[in-house]
């Protein structure tokens, strides 16, 4: 079986799209195309547009952003939808499905229980960055890694090197990146890994496309996988921003966790199936690390939730969905970025309405200030159904943490906005059990001692005509962010 056939087909038929709206406007622009074509062209584009926004499940919104620019500008807002709007594919979520299928079938089925969980969460990411060295060190045979963002800095040259090290032991080693999130990275910091053996692919370049909209589809995802036994979840890239040995207050705070046993095994199939996509490779290459099975070591159970463009539904939104729903006493969510969709947000408002405590932990101020915007509208509309709203001050909180009745924790690199429910490429996993939730719970409270709480005094500007408008722009844009 060859996976993904058909990505050369894909590749020009877009390359076809983007020359054909190319010529049209320099045709338009020039006068040479006659007044009844130009109007067929440009309803063309609107149904085009009003069809396409339909059938994305974002938000009703949506259509209010895209309709007046569909109006006025039907030809560019067709092309930048048909680049950036893409949502799902299907010819790509069938052959996704079918490496996915071959990596389940060689693996028996995914094993989820038995394992031992370990949470790294220290102020400046020094235990994730030696927990990698550990690990990287440790490996004998595999080393699976996927990162959004490989920074040219200490750490990024640091773990190449040790990378290095072990692929001239005779270990394979294979690092993807996202194509967008590592962009720009200079080809020296990872030549030593590939002069030692190593093997290193870009996921999805912007160009050439690989399909309508797939420019914006992003692997966000941070594995970590070490022998097919243990793995490294999170939302810490590699880089000093993220961890690393010298404290910093312009490190982000966030937190991985370091997974012992079976669910190591149905992680590194994921990036298995990421590779594959990234490189055109067999998955058929990799089936005996994909039939190895890692034996019980611990009481944990970790079920891994893989979500992106590649899936048919959307599994890790179906699971907060389906956790908020079934919420008896209490909700806990830890993100950076908070725009949820229609449906999660009901939930969150209805649950805390009804008495139980729902607690929104976000940082002060993040590292995108549009989306600080966006996200004032939810979060006062939270705050009084009687949610406690929590803000996080001194550094950028960048963890990805939500926490159900005391019993239920979801970790992953998912933030809960739409970017990542729906479009980005992202793992998650509901962990169950009682000493990992406790720990997270522990940390949790930590934070919120440095944490200040919604007052309207912090928005005071939303209160102004301006603020307002800003506010509500953001809101109706927020879809796209």
């Amino acid at each position: 079986m060859v996976p993904f056939k058909g990505y050369g087909r894909l590749t020009r038929s877009t390359t076809l799209a983007l020359a054909a709206a190319a010529v049209v406007l320099g045709a338009e622009a020039a006068g040479l195309v006659p007044p009844d074509l130009t109007l067929a062209i440009a309803v063309g584009c609107k149904v085009y547009v009003l069809l396409r926004v339909l059938r994305a499940r974002i938000s009703p919104a949506y259509l209010l952003l895209w309709g007046p620019l569909a109006w006025f500008f039907p030809v560019p807002t067709a092309l930048v939808l048909f680049v950036f709007g893409g949502r799902k594919h299907v010819a790509l979520a069938a052959a996704k499905k079918e490496v996915n299928r071959v990596a389940w079938r060689l693996c028996d089925s995914p094993d989820f229980g038995g394992n031992r969980c370990h949470l790294l969460g220290d102020r400046h990411g020094r235990d994730t960055l030696e927990a990698l060295r550990t690990q990287i060190r440790g490996a004998k045979r595999r080393i699976s890694i996927a990162t959004y963002i490989l920074s040219d800095d200490a750490v990024g040259r640091e773990l190449i090197r040790l990378l290095a090290e072990r692929a001239r032991a005779g270990v394979e080693v294979r690092l993807l990146v996202d194509a967008i999130g590592s962009f720009g990275i200079p080809l020296r910091l990872c030549r030593p890994l590939r002069r030692a053996g190593g093997e290193i692919a870009r996921f999805n370049p912007a160009l050439p496309m690989r399909g309508k909209g797939s420019a914006n589809w992003r692997n966000h995802r941070k594995i970590a996988v070490f022998d097919g036994r243990a793995a490294i979840i999170g939302g810490q890239n590699l880089g000093l921003r993220y961890m690393g040995e010298t404290p910093s207050n312009r490190r982000y705070r966030d937190c991985s966790f370091l997974i012992e046993g079976p669910t190591a095994a149905a992680l590194e199939s994921v990036f298995i199936a990421d590779w594959c996509q990234a490189t055109d490779e067999n998955p058929m290459k990799f089936a005996p690390a994909l039939r190895e099975r890692s034996p019980h070591i611990g009481q944990a159970r970790v079920e891994v939730i893989a979500s992106g463009p590649d899936c048919e539904e959307d599994p890790l939104w179906d699971a907060y969905v389906k956790l908020f729903s079934e919420c008896r006493e209490s909700i806990t969510v830890v993100t950076p970025y908070f725009i949820p969709d229609q449906t999660l947000f009901t939930l969150l408002a209805t649950a805390a309405r009804a008495g139980r405590h729902v607690k929104i932990m976000v940082p002060r101020r993040s590292d995108h200030r549009l989306l600080d915007f966006a996200r004032r509208w939810y979060l006062r509309k939270l705050k009084e159904a009687g949610a406690e709203i929590l803000f996080f001050k001194p550094d950028v909180l960048h963890a990805k943490l939500v926490l159900v009745d005391g019993e239920h924790l979801v970790i992953g690199s998912a933030n809960l906005d739409m970017r990542s429910l729906f479009l980005n490429y992202e793992i998650g996993a509901v962990v169950r059990d009682p000493a990992m939730v406790a720990e997270v719970s522990t940390l949790i409270a930590g934070w919120e001692k440095e944490s200040t709480r919604y007052t309207e005094d912090l928005y005071r500007r939303s209160r102004t005509w301006l603020g307002r408008t800003v506010e509500n722009v953001a809101h109706v844009i927020a879809p796209l962010l």
